[in-house]
Protein backbone atom coordinates (compact mmCIF):
# COMPACT_ATOMS: atom_id res chain seq x y z
CA UNK A 1 0.00 0.00 0.00
CA UNK A 2 1.43 3.62 -0.89
CA UNK A 3 1.87 5.68 1.56
CA UNK A 4 -0.03 9.15 1.50
CA UNK A 5 2.15 11.85 -0.03
CA UNK A 6 2.47 14.82 2.68
CA UNK A 7 3.36 18.34 1.98
CA UNK A 8 5.75 19.76 4.03
CA UNK A 9 4.91 22.56 6.19
CA UNK A 10 6.02 25.73 6.75
CA UNK A 11 7.80 24.35 10.21
CA UNK A 12 9.54 22.05 8.67
CA UNK A 13 10.83 24.14 5.83
CA UNK A 14 12.64 26.60 8.43
CA UNK A 15 13.78 23.76 10.31
CA UNK A 16 15.39 22.49 7.11
CA UNK A 17 16.37 26.01 5.98
CA UNK A 18 18.05 26.75 9.92
CA UNK A 19 20.12 23.42 9.58
CA UNK A 20 21.52 24.62 6.30
CA UNK A 21 22.30 28.19 7.15
CA UNK A 22 24.08 26.97 10.43
CA UNK A 23 26.28 24.17 8.14
CA UNK A 24 27.37 26.74 5.82
CA UNK A 25 28.04 29.07 8.94
CA UNK A 26 30.31 26.22 9.92
CA UNK A 27 32.46 25.28 6.63
CA UNK A 28 32.57 28.73 6.12
CA UNK A 29 34.49 29.43 9.62
CA UNK A 30 36.32 26.89 8.91
CA UNK A 31 37.48 27.42 5.58
CA UNK A 32 38.24 30.92 6.82
CA UNK A 33 40.29 29.37 9.33
CA UNK A 34 42.97 27.20 6.81
CA UNK A 35 42.99 30.61 5.13
CA UNK A 36 44.16 32.68 7.32
CA UNK A 37 46.61 29.63 8.38
CA UNK A 38 47.79 29.54 4.62
CA UNK A 39 46.33 26.34 3.74
CA UNK A 40 45.10 27.69 0.83
CA UNK A 41 43.91 24.12 -0.82
CA UNK A 42 42.03 23.64 2.19
CA UNK A 43 40.28 26.82 2.41
CA UNK A 44 39.50 26.25 -1.78
CA UNK A 45 37.80 22.94 -0.99
CA UNK A 46 35.88 24.07 1.42
CA UNK A 47 34.78 27.37 -0.15
CA UNK A 48 33.87 25.53 -2.87
CA UNK A 49 31.63 23.13 -0.93
CA UNK A 50 29.91 26.57 0.67
CA UNK A 51 29.38 27.82 -3.01
CA UNK A 52 27.33 24.32 -4.07
CA UNK A 53 24.52 24.91 -1.16
CA UNK A 54 24.69 28.67 -2.02
CA UNK A 55 26.73 30.00 -4.84
CA UNK A 56 26.05 33.60 -3.65
CA UNK A 57 26.97 32.83 0.37
CA UNK A 58 28.53 35.43 2.36
CA UNK A 59 29.27 35.92 5.73
CA UNK A 60 30.45 39.64 7.38
CA UNK A 61 30.23 40.62 3.97
CA UNK A 62 32.89 38.56 2.45
CA UNK A 63 31.45 36.08 -0.59
CA UNK A 64 32.73 32.86 -0.66
CA UNK A 65 33.41 32.82 -4.10
CA UNK A 66 35.43 35.44 -3.47
CA UNK A 67 37.29 33.65 -0.78
CA UNK A 68 37.87 30.84 -2.90
CA UNK A 69 39.28 32.87 -5.63
CA UNK A 70 41.58 33.96 -3.54
CA UNK A 71 43.02 31.25 -1.99
CA UNK A 72 43.03 29.57 -5.37
CA UNK A 73 45.61 32.48 -6.34
CA UNK A 74 47.71 31.84 -3.21
CA UNK A 75 48.43 28.87 -3.83
CA UNK A 76 49.44 29.14 -7.16
CA UNK A 77 51.64 31.87 -6.30
CA UNK A 78 52.89 30.14 -3.61
CA UNK A 79 54.09 26.92 -5.94
CA UNK A 80 55.03 29.53 -8.27
CA UNK A 81 57.08 31.27 -5.74
CA UNK A 82 58.81 27.99 -5.33
CA UNK A 83 59.49 27.44 -8.14
CA UNK A 84 61.50 30.86 -8.89
CA UNK A 85 59.09 32.03 -11.43
CA UNK A 86 58.45 34.97 -9.89
CA UNK A 87 56.59 36.45 -12.73
CA UNK A 88 53.81 34.37 -12.28
CA UNK A 89 53.84 34.14 -8.71
CA UNK A 90 53.48 38.28 -9.00
CA UNK A 91 50.58 38.00 -11.24
CA UNK A 92 48.91 35.16 -9.17
CA UNK A 93 49.56 37.29 -6.07
CA UNK A 94 47.89 40.45 -7.73
CA UNK A 95 44.94 38.29 -8.61
CA UNK A 96 44.78 37.83 -5.12
CA UNK A 97 44.38 40.78 -3.56
CA UNK A 98 47.80 40.05 -1.83
CA UNK A 99 49.23 43.49 -2.03
CA UNK A 100 52.03 43.02 0.58
CA UNK A 101 53.38 39.92 -1.27
CA UNK A 102 52.71 41.89 -4.49
CA UNK A 103 55.59 44.50 -3.27
CA UNK A 104 57.88 41.46 -1.71
CA UNK A 105 57.70 39.81 -4.91
CA UNK A 106 58.29 42.75 -7.12
CA UNK A 107 61.17 43.44 -4.92
CA UNK A 108 62.67 40.05 -5.44
CA UNK A 109 61.82 40.48 -9.09
CA UNK A 110 63.67 43.84 -9.52
CA UNK A 111 66.61 42.29 -7.66
CA UNK A 112 66.61 39.40 -9.61
CA UNK A 113 66.42 41.46 -13.03
CA UNK A 114 69.38 43.74 -11.64
CA UNK A 115 71.65 41.01 -10.60
CA UNK A 116 71.09 39.19 -14.42
CA UNK A 117 72.33 42.21 -15.94
CA UNK A 118 74.73 42.76 -13.38
CA UNK A 119 76.62 39.54 -14.49
CA UNK A 120 75.82 40.02 -18.24
CA UNK A 121 77.83 42.94 -18.10
CA UNK A 122 80.07 41.70 -16.21
CA UNK A 123 80.59 38.91 -18.02
CA UNK A 124 81.05 41.38 -21.19
CA UNK A 125 83.93 43.27 -19.60
CA UNK A 126 81.98 46.39 -18.53
CA UNK A 127 82.95 46.05 -14.82
CA UNK A 128 81.92 49.48 -14.18
CA UNK A 129 78.52 49.16 -15.23
CA UNK A 130 78.40 46.07 -13.08
CA UNK A 131 79.67 47.70 -10.20
CA UNK A 132 77.18 50.63 -10.46
CA UNK A 133 74.32 47.68 -10.12
CA UNK A 134 75.47 46.11 -7.19
CA UNK A 135 76.45 49.31 -5.71
CA UNK A 136 72.30 50.39 -6.56
CA UNK A 137 71.50 47.11 -4.90
CA UNK A 138 73.20 47.82 -1.78
CA UNK A 139 71.97 51.43 -1.27
CA UNK A 140 68.47 50.16 -1.75
CA UNK A 141 68.63 47.38 0.04
CA UNK A 142 71.03 47.39 2.67
CA UNK A 143 69.62 44.95 5.14
CA UNK A 144 69.22 42.11 2.35
CA UNK A 145 70.76 38.95 3.37
CA UNK A 146 72.61 38.70 -0.21
CA UNK A 147 74.11 41.95 1.12
CA UNK A 148 77.38 40.60 2.18
CA UNK A 149 77.45 38.76 -1.71
CA UNK A 150 76.68 42.26 -3.33
CA UNK A 151 79.52 43.95 -1.28
CA UNK A 152 82.25 41.01 -2.57
CA UNK A 153 80.82 41.15 -6.18
CA UNK A 154 80.63 45.45 -6.30
CA UNK A 155 84.58 44.96 -4.97
CA UNK A 156 85.47 42.15 -7.04
CA UNK A 157 83.94 44.43 -10.17
CA UNK A 158 86.01 47.75 -9.59
CA UNK A 159 89.54 45.56 -8.78
CA UNK A 160 88.57 44.16 -12.90
CA UNK A 161 88.04 47.64 -13.99
CA UNK A 162 91.03 49.26 -12.23
CA UNK A 163 93.39 46.57 -12.11
CA UNK A 164 94.31 47.84 -15.96
CA UNK A 165 94.91 51.48 -15.07
CA UNK A 166 96.77 50.76 -11.60
CA UNK A 167 99.14 48.62 -13.85
CA UNK A 168 99.50 50.75 -16.58
CA UNK A 169 100.75 53.77 -13.93
CA UNK A 170 103.06 51.62 -12.32
CA UNK A 171 104.86 50.73 -15.61
CA UNK A 172 104.55 54.55 -16.33
CA UNK A 173 106.49 55.23 -12.99
CA UNK A 174 109.14 52.58 -13.98
CA UNK A 175 109.58 54.30 -17.11
CA UNK A 176 109.97 57.64 -15.34
CA UNK A 177 106.52 58.62 -17.72
CA UNK A 178 105.57 60.29 -14.78
CA UNK A 179 102.14 62.14 -16.55
CA UNK A 180 101.11 58.87 -17.60
CA UNK A 181 101.34 57.49 -14.54
CA UNK A 182 99.71 60.51 -12.82
CA UNK A 183 96.64 60.17 -15.27
CA UNK A 184 96.79 56.29 -14.96
CA UNK A 185 96.67 56.26 -11.24
CA UNK A 186 94.08 59.24 -11.00
CA UNK A 187 91.87 56.82 -13.27
CA UNK A 188 92.06 54.74 -9.81
CA UNK A 189 91.40 57.09 -7.09
CA UNK A 190 88.65 59.22 -8.35
CA UNK A 191 86.83 55.67 -8.14
CA UNK A 192 88.29 54.13 -4.78
CA UNK A 193 90.96 56.34 -3.19
CA UNK A 194 91.45 53.40 -0.90
CA UNK A 195 92.33 50.73 -3.72
CA UNK A 196 95.47 48.49 -3.21
CA UNK A 197 97.57 45.90 -4.86
CA UNK A 198 100.08 43.50 -3.68
CA UNK A 199 100.60 46.16 -0.68
CA UNK A 200 100.60 49.05 -2.93
CA UNK A 201 98.86 51.85 -2.29
CA UNK A 202 96.97 53.75 -5.72
CA UNK A 203 97.13 57.29 -3.46
CA UNK A 204 100.51 57.13 -2.47
CA UNK A 205 101.52 56.63 -5.93
CA UNK A 206 99.57 59.21 -7.10
CA UNK A 207 101.51 61.69 -5.24
CA UNK A 208 104.50 60.39 -6.04
CA UNK A 209 103.86 60.32 -9.62
CA UNK A 210 102.36 64.05 -8.75
CA UNK A 211 105.83 65.50 -7.22
CA UNK A 212 107.69 64.01 -9.94
CA UNK A 213 105.15 65.77 -12.35
CA UNK A 214 106.10 69.26 -10.79
CA UNK A 215 109.61 69.02 -10.77
CA UNK A 216 109.50 68.03 -14.72
CA UNK A 217 107.18 71.23 -15.18
CA UNK A 218 109.85 73.38 -13.13
CA UNK A 219 112.53 72.16 -15.01
CA UNK A 220 110.45 73.13 -18.61
CA UNK A 221 109.76 76.27 -17.06
CA UNK A 222 113.82 77.59 -16.33
CA UNK A 223 114.10 75.73 -19.90
CA UNK A 224 111.56 78.58 -21.18
CA UNK A 225 109.38 75.38 -21.96
CA UNK A 226 106.46 77.82 -20.34
CA UNK A 227 103.59 76.44 -22.68
CA UNK A 228 104.73 72.66 -21.26
CA UNK A 229 105.18 73.34 -17.93
CA UNK A 230 101.23 75.20 -17.95
CA UNK A 231 99.75 72.31 -19.42
CA UNK A 232 101.43 69.99 -16.85
CA UNK A 233 100.75 72.20 -13.61
CA UNK A 234 96.79 72.29 -15.22
CA UNK A 235 97.43 68.53 -15.40
CA UNK A 236 97.86 67.99 -11.68
CA UNK A 237 95.58 71.08 -10.61
CA UNK A 238 98.05 73.04 -9.26
CA UNK A 239 96.99 75.93 -8.53
CA UNK A 240 99.39 78.00 -6.87
CA UNK A 241 101.86 77.00 -9.52
CA UNK A 242 99.40 78.11 -12.04
CA UNK A 243 98.74 81.83 -10.67
CA UNK A 244 102.41 81.75 -9.97
CA UNK A 245 102.77 81.61 -13.47
CA UNK A 246 100.05 83.68 -14.91
CA UNK A 247 101.13 86.57 -12.80
CA UNK A 248 104.89 86.31 -13.65
CA UNK A 249 104.08 86.35 -17.79
CA UNK A 250 102.03 89.33 -16.95
CA UNK A 251 104.48 91.10 -15.88
CA UNK A 252 107.00 90.19 -18.32
CA UNK A 253 104.36 90.95 -20.89
CA UNK A 254 103.66 94.38 -19.44
CA UNK A 255 107.51 95.17 -19.14
CA UNK A 256 108.04 94.03 -22.57
CA UNK A 257 105.52 96.51 -23.77
CA UNK A 258 107.36 99.36 -21.94
CA UNK A 259 110.70 98.65 -23.17
CA UNK A 260 109.64 98.89 -26.75
CA UNK A 261 107.75 101.77 -25.93
CA UNK A 262 110.80 103.53 -24.66
CA UNK A 263 112.64 101.89 -27.51
CA UNK A 264 110.37 103.76 -30.53
CA UNK A 265 110.27 106.80 -28.51
CA UNK A 266 114.27 107.20 -28.73
CA UNK A 267 115.10 106.93 -24.96
CA UNK A 268 117.63 104.76 -25.27
CA UNK A 269 119.27 104.21 -21.70
CA UNK A 270 116.21 103.99 -19.97
CA UNK A 271 115.06 101.03 -23.49
CA UNK A 272 118.77 99.46 -22.39
CA UNK A 273 117.88 99.38 -18.62
CA UNK A 274 113.79 97.63 -19.14
CA UNK A 275 115.85 95.24 -21.30
CA UNK A 276 118.62 93.86 -19.08
CA UNK A 277 115.46 94.38 -16.50
CA UNK A 278 113.84 91.68 -18.64
CA UNK A 279 116.41 89.57 -19.33
CA UNK A 280 115.90 88.18 -15.67
CA UNK A 281 112.20 87.41 -16.43
CA UNK A 282 113.40 84.61 -18.37
CA UNK A 283 113.73 81.10 -17.30
CA UNK A 284 115.51 80.16 -20.77
CA UNK A 285 118.76 81.01 -22.16
CA UNK A 286 117.18 82.10 -25.76
CA UNK A 287 115.25 84.44 -24.12
CA UNK A 288 117.99 86.02 -21.96
CA UNK A 289 119.88 86.33 -24.71
CA UNK A 290 116.97 87.57 -26.73
CA UNK A 291 116.71 90.56 -24.62
CA UNK A 292 120.53 91.12 -23.58
CA UNK A 293 121.05 91.87 -26.98
CA UNK A 294 118.40 94.33 -27.12
CA UNK A 295 119.71 96.38 -24.23
CA UNK A 296 123.33 96.07 -25.53
CA UNK A 297 121.09 97.62 -29.46
CA UNK A 298 119.40 100.41 -27.12
CA UNK A 299 122.93 101.39 -25.32
CA UNK A 300 125.06 101.57 -28.09
CA UNK A 301 122.15 103.59 -29.78
CA UNK A 302 122.18 105.69 -27.03
CA UNK A 303 125.90 106.15 -26.45
CA UNK A 304 126.08 106.79 -30.36
CA UNK A 305 123.70 109.66 -30.14
CA UNK A 306 125.24 111.15 -27.34
CA UNK A 307 128.71 110.81 -28.73
CA UNK A 308 127.20 112.78 -31.43
CA UNK A 309 125.74 115.57 -29.74
CA UNK A 310 129.44 115.85 -28.22
CA UNK A 311 130.91 116.26 -31.45
CA UNK A 312 129.26 118.33 -33.19
CA UNK A 313 129.36 120.64 -29.99
CA UNK A 314 133.38 120.50 -30.08
CA UNK A 315 133.07 120.97 -33.91
CA UNK A 316 130.87 124.26 -33.17
CA UNK A 317 133.24 125.48 -30.48
CA UNK A 318 136.21 124.85 -32.76
CA UNK A 319 137.67 121.91 -30.60
CA UNK A 320 139.42 119.79 -33.34
CA UNK A 321 140.88 117.54 -31.52
CA UNK A 322 137.81 116.59 -29.15
CA UNK A 323 136.19 116.16 -32.19
CA UNK A 324 138.30 113.86 -33.75
CA UNK A 325 138.62 111.92 -30.62
CA UNK A 326 134.87 111.77 -30.64
CA UNK A 327 133.96 111.04 -33.88
CA UNK A 328 136.59 108.50 -33.70
CA UNK A 329 134.85 106.59 -31.53
CA UNK A 330 131.41 106.97 -33.45
CA UNK A 331 133.33 105.35 -36.28
CA UNK A 332 134.98 102.71 -34.33
CA UNK A 333 131.81 102.02 -33.22
CA UNK A 334 129.30 101.93 -36.48
CA UNK A 335 131.31 103.04 -39.11
CA UNK A 336 128.58 104.19 -40.88
CA UNK A 337 126.89 105.61 -38.85
CA UNK A 338 125.17 108.82 -40.28
CA UNK A 339 121.84 110.46 -38.18
CA UNK A 340 121.91 113.49 -40.48
CA UNK A 341 123.28 115.39 -43.43
CA UNK A 342 126.76 114.17 -42.65
CA UNK A 343 128.40 110.35 -42.07
CA UNK A 344 130.19 110.36 -38.80
CA UNK A 345 133.15 109.01 -41.19
CA UNK A 346 133.81 112.31 -43.41
CA UNK A 347 133.01 114.71 -40.29
CA UNK A 348 135.55 112.50 -38.60
CA UNK A 349 138.28 112.75 -41.40
CA UNK A 350 137.53 116.91 -41.64
CA UNK A 351 137.70 116.78 -37.56
CA UNK A 352 140.91 115.28 -38.45
CA UNK A 353 142.44 117.48 -40.89
CA UNK A 354 141.06 120.45 -38.96
CA UNK A 355 143.12 119.36 -35.78
CA UNK A 356 146.46 118.73 -37.97
CA UNK A 357 146.03 122.12 -39.28
CA UNK A 358 145.94 123.37 -36.18
CA UNK A 359 148.85 121.81 -34.77
CA UNK A 360 150.93 122.40 -37.36
CA UNK A 361 149.97 126.60 -37.31
CA UNK A 362 150.72 126.22 -33.77
CA UNK A 363 154.32 124.70 -34.20
CA UNK A 364 154.89 126.79 -36.73
CA UNK A 365 153.81 129.93 -34.65
CA UNK A 366 151.05 131.45 -36.44
CA UNK A 367 148.56 132.61 -33.92
CA UNK A 368 145.45 130.92 -34.12
CA UNK A 369 143.40 134.49 -34.95
CA UNK A 370 145.38 134.13 -38.64
CA UNK A 371 143.98 129.99 -39.13
CA UNK A 372 141.63 130.37 -41.51
CA UNK A 373 138.30 129.02 -40.74
CA UNK A 374 135.94 127.59 -42.87
CA UNK A 375 132.71 125.98 -43.18
CA UNK A 376 132.42 122.40 -42.77
CA UNK A 377 131.11 121.05 -46.27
Amino acid sequence: MNEPHIEPTTADEERDTAVTQAHLATLFNQGWSHLVNHRWQQAEEIFLQVEAYNSHYEQDGLHASYLRHKAHHERKAEIARELGDLETALIAYKNADDFEHVQAVHTLLTIQEREVRAERLASCGDYQAAAWIYDQLLSEFPTHEKETNWQIKKESCWEAELLPYFQIGVQALENQQWRTAYSAFTQVVVIDPYFRKNGRSAAALLEMARKEVVLLADQQLRQGQVQQAMDAYREIGHLARIENVDEFLRLRTHEEENAQQLEAEGKWFEAASKYKYLRTLYYDENGRTRWQNAADRCAEEGRLILLYEQAMTAINDHLWPEAEKLLGQIVAIRPNYQPGAESARKLHRTARWHSLVARFTQEAGVPPSQIHRSKLS
